[in-house]
């Protein structure tokens, strides 16, 4: 039985609902019919949001494959709808997905394109979560120095400072001090 469009709001609430409880596999089913019924009534914006939260919830559920089915197109849709911070979250959630998958090139291709629109958006917090995972891929692909450059970048971007944050920053800056002589 296909959800009746007009209760796409509470399929997308009670999904939520389900999310924050920690019922992955109700709030994916949730997002799922959502993503559906609001396509069916032609709210292209909510159809894509309720699949890049369904992505988010697959991701979380370690399911990577149908997390990536789920977000393919949702940052088009948004880009489409000038709605640039969504893009850019889609494009990093698709990233993510992507690198669950093992399509490493591709994942780094959908953060670059997130991390420009978070730039482009004045996101610094997102950037600096973007960073870092592009970190991870260079440390996961033994390109040591790179990872670190990367890591500096999201220390940067971040908007907070403190203590911790300026000492890890003064410790990753030591390897690039001593291999620029």
């Amino acid at each position: 039985m296909t959800p009746d469009p007009a209760s796409a709001p509470d399929l997308a609430q009670q999904a939520m609902r389900a999310y924050r409880r920690g019922e992955l596999s109700a709030a994916a089913d949730g997002f799922r019919a959502a993503s559906a019924a609001y396509a069916r009534s032609g709210d292209e914006l909510a159809a894509a949001e309720a699949a890049n939260n369904l992505c988010v919830t697959l991701l979380q559920a370690d399911r990577p494959q149908e997390a990536l089915e789920s977000v393919q197109g949702t940052a088009a849709t948004f880009e489409r709808h000038q709605e640039l911070g969504r893009a850019a979250q889609a494009h990093g959630n698709l990233g993510t997905a992507l690198d669950g998958c093992g399509r490493t090139a591709e994942a780094e291709a959908a953060y670059q394109r997130s991390l420009e629109l978070f730039r482009s958006q004045g996101d610094r917090e997102r950037q600096s979560l973007i960073l870092q995972r592009l970190s991870q891929i260079r440390l996961r692909q033994g390109q040591p120095i790179e990872a670190l450059t990367a890591m500096q970048a999201s220390l940067q971007a971040a908007p907070r400072g403190g203590l911790l944050r300026r000492w890890v920053r003064s410790l990753l800056s030591l390897p690039t001090r001593f291999f620029s002589g």
